[in-house]
């Protein structure tokens, strides 16, 4: 395989997981601040800033905004293309690498997409932030579900179709990190405990990863921090947890290399063996208090570091992440 059909396969895979991700955040926020009893812009702002820090957007988005108001942060996180990450960002990206190798994967997946830009483009942003419009996400979120479906159904099991669950896994598991990491973020935020604002946030999280119902089989007692960081962290069942997204990036690169999985060809698949054991066997105290936040940062920069070395066994050049590179941008004209 060329390489750089196995680069758009990573990146489109990666971009769509984004978008999906990035809906499912907003969406699980808006509907928990209208519930809230509070509606000032800045008690909104408060609730959304941990998500903008955990996503790496925060300094990117207070130089673009004077203002923080409850629809100005889901128009940047959904529709500015100035924002890399934003959803409209990522799907236009993940067109663009299909469009690349169209010839390379099936018309179902080429329409799919294609046909989702089309209709994203058309969508009015001030209606949808304002309104907190539970079709358009329900919407995205189905169009991710109907083009994984699409890439199992229709597109070859072969090295190709490794490459793009490689690209959606380990977006995947990074951003259930994110999402426990901006909890953790809060938790520092707050001086006075409010157990029922830290239960309806830990809903809203489980909520965001489709994970409230799997939760409740396994943890049928009332919703606890401790128990839902074990659940998404170390979960070997559920698909939205990060040890079963890195188990399936496993399973991938050595589906490539052609190497045992109680063994390792190249650096990536070394890197991602030790972070795997790290996270099984993993302290029951690393999981809550001070050391969640260490050993969540630490699993997002593994990560990070994995992405870049399959980039240099397969493509052949370092992996450039526009989101990230953004976000060095931003940090480096603050400091200067």
């Amino acid at each position: 395989m060329l390489c750089r059909v196995a680069d758009s396969l990573f990146w489109m895979a990666r971009y769509i997981e984004r978008a999906e991700n990035t809906v499912r955040l907003v969406d699980v926020t808006l509907q928990t601040l209208l519930e809230s009893e509070h509606s000032n812009d800045e008690v909104h702002y408060a609730h959304w800033k941990p998500i903008l820090s955990s996503l790496g957007d925060l300094a990117l988005f207070e130089t673009l905004y004077s203002e923080k108001s409850n629809t100005e942060i889901p128009e940047f996180l959904i529709f500015n293309r100035e924002n890399p990450s934003s959803v409209i960002s990522c799907i236009s990206a993940a067109r663009e690498n299909a469009r690349m190798i169209r010839d390379q994967i099936s018309s179902e997946m080429w329409e799919v997409i294609n046909r989702t830009y089309l209709w994203l483009k058309k969508q009015d942003p001030e209606a949808v932030c304002q309104e907190a419009d539970y079709s358009f996400f329900q919407h995205i979120k189905e169009f991710s579900q109907l083009f994984q479906g699409l890439v199992d159904t229709t597109f070859p099991h072969q090295i190709g179709f490794e490459f793009v669950k490689i690209g959606a896994n380990i977006e995947r598991a990074d951003k259930t990190c994110r999402i426990l990491d901006a909890k953790h973020y809060m938790l520092q935020q707050t001086e006075v405990k409010d157990d029922a604002l830290d239960n309806a946030q830990w809903t809203a999280i489980l909520r965001g990863c489709s994970a409230h119902e799997a939760y409740r089989r396994v943890f049928v007692a009332d919703i606890e921090g401790d128990n839902v960081r074990e659940f998404l962290l170390r979960s070997r069942d559920f698909p939205r947890s990060v040890l079963y997204c890195l188990t399936r990036v496993q399973l991938a690169m050595h589906a490539i290399s052609k190497c045992p999985t109680s063994h390792f060809s190249n650096e990536a698949e070394r890197r991602l063996g030790q972070l795997i054991a790290k996270l099984n066997y993993a302290n029951p105290s690393d999981l809550n208090g001070k050391e969640v936040g260490k050993l969540i940062e630490s699993i997002e920069e593994d990560l990070g570091e994995i992405a870049v070395e399959i980039s240099k066994r397969y493509m052949f050049s370092e992996i450039v992440d526009p989101a990230e590179e953004a976000d060095q941008t931003q940090t480096s004209t603050a400091s200067a």
